[in-house]
């Protein structure tokens, strides 16, 4: 039976759908907006993750299914599948799919680049429209969606809750796996299905390389935004690098006279136009922030992509992508709203060249050495979750079981206040709810 827009997106709603691909922000609020294009985004340009391949090559259906009812939700004439041009096994699934099925859904391939996946880049390599400072997506008529949230679109709407999560563990582990695991899965269970770390000690990431943030505990749970885990050694320059303190990024920027142009020249949002120019981030340290310069307020359009931080060699353990964040973050505190809104945009002429590719990265990064294929391993057994339960954009959720209480996958265990935008959360696994913060709740007994 067909389902009305208003219908998906109240299921997607109730199933607690995030974007899966990002921070976490809540499904059915794009789902609520007009657009002509729904694109799917199963790039995966962070380097060694697998996670979206596999989905791509395994799940195709869902996932073609997801964008549709998207495109029904919306109201989009169009549905775009756009993947990273290597990835053949997913672009084969996915128009093996498409050619059994009447669909107004193609598949649109992306260069093998570096932050192919960031949305205003794939918008503008699908559409040729160029986002506004401080927009979205919809400023130009377009959804973008990550692959599993259109499988979890899909599920959604057939009755099944957001539990689960597709994640690569891949690094300095024994066996590099893809897994599809309950959200809540401990990093450390992670990282035991995995054979174990080769190395005594080891840094975790959660995400990719460039974007991915260091875990400081490894009993924690996984996210539903959680696409994998890599080890490191503790010493290596991906993990100096995110371990660095704002006053040791200030002080190198300062002996050394600030980040190279280069920093600028090939910061992708500067090349689609946007006024943002990283080598300039150290101009006026103004952290009283009674009024901004401009300088400070550009950290405004920075995505956080982490090219800033690689343009030169000179530029190592410099990151303007650091100062942005700080800035942004003391900016938000003191309420200062984004005064970038230009739209006039014009992509810059050298766009194209300086695109940075997959091999130049992995290079630079220094993890030739973790690029492998990696196999889907299945779907494990887990005893034992802590469900983190404020992971999202938007407001707080709030415990709805009690301890001790008993419950079965796919039970509403959290939720956000029904006048307010966030996310619900559902036990991932049948058991009995064995600890409760206001952080997350943890679920123990046996998985289904």
């Amino acid at each position: 039976m067909s389902k009305s827009a208003e219908q998906i997106v109240a299921l997607v709603k109730d199933a607690g759908v995030v974007g899966a691909g990002g921070r976490g922000s809540p499904t059915h609020l794009k789902l609520q907006a007009r657009a002509e294009t729904v694109i799917v985004n199963g790039s995966e340009c962070e380097p060694l993750l697998y996670t979206d391949k596999t989905i791509l090559k395994h799940r195709a259906e869902d996932v073609v299914q997801g964008l549709e009812l998207a495109m029904t939700a919306v109201g989009a004439r169009t549905g775009v599948i756009a993947i990273n041009s290597d990835d053949q096994d997913g672009v084969r699934a996915v128009e093996k799919i498409l050619v059994s099925r009447h669909s107004r859904v193609r598949v649109h391939l992306l260069g093998n680049y570096y932050p192919a996946g960031d949305e205003f880049l794939a918008v503008y390599d699908v559409t040729r429209a160029v986002i506004p400072e401080g927009g979205t997506p919809l400023d130009v008529g377009v959804v973008v969606l990550n692959v599993l949230t259109a499988v979890q679109i899909y599920q959604a709407v057939n009755g099944m809750p957001a539990t689960q999560r597709v994640v690569t563990i891949t690094g300095e582990v024994r066996e590099s796996k893809v897994l599809t695991v309950p959200v809540g899965t401990r990093y450390s269970e992670l990282i035991a299905l995995a054979g174990g770390s080769t190395l005594h000690e080891y840094a975790v990431l959660d995400g990719g390389p460039m974007m991915g943030n260091l875990v400081t505990d490894l009993e924690t749970g996984i996210g539903k935004s959680t696409s994998g885990i890599v080890l490191l050694p503790t010493d290596h320059y991906v993990v100096r690098m995110k371990s660095l303190s704002l006053g040791q990024v200030m002080k190198a920027s300062m002996a050394v006279g600030g980040p190279s142009s280069e920093s600028t020249e090939f910061c992708p949002r500067h090349l689609l136009g946007h006024s943002i120019d990283p080598d300039q981030a150290m101009v006026a340290l103004d952290y009283k922030m009674a009024e901004p310069s401009s300088s400070v307020t550009k950290a405004f359009l920075c995505s956080g992509c982490g090219i800033c931080e690689l343009a030169t060699d000179e530029a190592r353990f410099l990151s303007p992508k650091k100062i942005y964040g700080e800035y942004q973050r003391l900016l938000v505190k003191a309420g200062v709203e984004n005064p970038h809104r230009r739209a006039d945009l014009a992509v810059h002429s050298q766009f194209e060249n300086r695109k940075l590719s997959h091999p130049t990265l992995v290079t630079k990064l220094g993890i030739g050495k973790y690029v492998r294929k990696i196999p889907f391993g299945g779907s494990p057994e887990i005893q034992s979750v802590r469900i983190p339960i404020q992971k999202h954009v938007g407001a707080r959720s709030f415990a709805s079981v009690t301890l001790g209480q008993n419950v079965r996958r796919g039970d509403l265990i959290a939720a956000t206040p029904v006048d307010q935008n966030g996310s619900n959360y559902h036990a991932s696994i049948h058991g009995k709810i064995s600890e409760l913060s206001d952080h997350f709740i943890e679920i123990t007994g046996a998985a289904s």
